[in-house]
């Protein structure tokens, strides 16, 4: 027979759990929202206060204006794959921090594939729980490298 010490044992692993798997599909929703360019979904993945911090963009803080940013820089491309790998979570109560890298790339006419920009680094997380659930209270990336040219000059250096 399980000991109350083991429920609450058991309540806490499965909790952490439930918690790394909402914070990994917030950052899917992020992922995938800018690449169908649905920038209103975008935005909702940040709280209202929500900082997003990404090379000459410097900060941009809430919704509105995190979407307006993103989308007015990858709006001209016909083509976007944002992906993210080796995720690192760690929670503390209503608060949680992610690491984990971003392979980008954008195309301005998918009918030609070779002729992209892409990138890739390191992105952090700060991650709030609300009522509505998860959001990214803070997000910082920093790029590490770049392939061909951005011809757009929207990426940073």
């Amino acid at each position: 027979m399980a000991t109350q010490t083991t429920i609450e044992s058991l309540q806490k692993r499965l909790q952490l759990l439930e918690d790394k798997d909402a914070l990994q599909s917030v950052l899917n929703k992020y992922c995938n929202s800018a690449d169908d360019r649905k920038w209103d979904e975008f935005g909702s993945c940040f709280t209202s206060d929500g900082v997003m911090c990404f090379e000459k963009w410097g900060d941009i803080i809430g919704p509105e204006k995190i979407s307006a940013a993103a989308g007015g820089a990858e709006d001209r491309f016909q083509g976007l794959q944002h992906s993210m790998t080796n995720f690192e979570f760690t929670v503390e109560g209503d608060a949680a921090k992610a690491r984990c890298y971003l392979w980008f790339a954008a195309t301005k006419d998918t009918s030609k594939p070779r002729e992209h920009h892409a990138f890739g680094g390191h992105y952090h997380f700060e991650f709030k729980r609300t009522a509505d659930g998860w959001r990214i209270a803070r997000m910082h990336l920093q790029k590490i490298w770049a392939q061909n040219e951005d011809t757009e000059g929207v990426f940073g250096s």
